[in-house]
């Protein structure tokens, strides 16, 4: 079961008014936007959610189909300001993105976004996307895969892993997760250490899915068109899951002097979120809100 993360700390921190024009950019299975619709009282209030999963997309136009002031639409984040440009003629007041994977995903996808589950390696977030995982292990470069393995895995000794992707993907082509698993084995010391392995295992998984889905290029468009389409004394909030994620969400907007914080600091979920929903423990929001004029030195 998907269970939104920071539900109630992101609603708050957005401070929906009933009148708002909203968007939600990675509406997923629609728990966020089911809460945002419910601020949304008044009859000129609207949300549009916004996915580049069709299975996301049909799920929640069922979900929503007798929701009179929400807009669905297919189409990756990263181009938020075309996507809404035929929706509305409304000033956007309020943005939210959750950068982390649905537990759909990772549980009932079968498009190998788990290390835990035998499936194709697919790690596509849009079906439409003609590159898979599998096809980056079997044809991408030797330098291409260390760079990506150290700037979105942050792992630091990715070398034999990587010569034995290459040396061994002719014979034996890359398909399942199962293969990949394997290669990591054989390609990493875990110092008899299961933890470590997961870890490892996490990482890789990490870095050929960001790379997969070009999830750093993806963000930054979006970060630059959202802080831009965003009216003055609105609020964007961005769930994070990473400290790849968080570090260009945090310099993003530390680089805009009209933008500042909306709360005193970075809001983590609580315990009792934690305990029951362990995949939540490293989720970082940040809310921004735009001001109306830019702070004079």
């Amino acid at each position: 079961m998907h269970r939104p993360v920071l539900l109630a700390e992101t609603i708050s921190s957005l401070a929906i008014a009933p009148t708002d024009c909203v968007i939600d950019a990675t509406m997923g299975y629609g728990g966020h936007s089911q809460k945002i619709i419910e601020e949304l009282i008044d009859p000129s209030g609207r949300l549009i959610g916004i996915d580049q999963d069709l299975t996301s997309i049909a799920h929640c136009q069922e979900k929503f189909k007798d929701t009179s002031n929400m807009t669905i639409v297919h189409g990756n984040f990263s181009n938020i300001d075309t996507l809404i440009q035929p929706l509305t003629s409304k000033p956007v007041n309020k943005i939210m993105a959750d950068l982390g994977m649905s537990s759909v995903h990772l549980d009932t996808s079968k498009r190998g976004f788990s290390f835990q589950k035998s499936e194709p390696l697919d790690m596509r977030m849009n079906e439409l996307n003609p590159h898979t995982a599998a096809d980056l292990l079997n044809h991408g470069s030797a330098e291409k895969l260390l760079k990506i393995l150290k700037e979105y895995g942050e792992l630091n000794r990715p070398d034999r892993f990587v010569e034995i992707i290459i040396s061994t993907r002719k014979a034996h082509p890359y398909l399942i997760t199962d293969d990949l698993i394997v290669a990591i084995k054989k390609g990493f010391y875990f110092r008899n250490s299961r933890s470590l392995y997961m870890r490892t295992c996490a990482q890789v998984f990490q870095a050929i899915r960001m790379a997969v889905n070009n999830e750093v290029g993806v963000l930054t468009s979006f970060l630059e068109k959202s802080s831009e389409l965003l009216a003055p004394e609105g609020r964007i909030a961005i769930i994070t899951f990473h400290s790849i994620e968080d570090r260009i969400v945090k310099n993003h907007f530390a680089s805009l002097p009209n933008f500042k914080m909306a709360t005193k600091k970075v809001v983590k979920p609580n315990q009792t979120e934690v305990k029951h929903n362990s995949r939540c423990r490293s989720a970082k929001l940040r809310t921004y809100i735009k001001m109306t004029d830019e702070p004079t030195a």
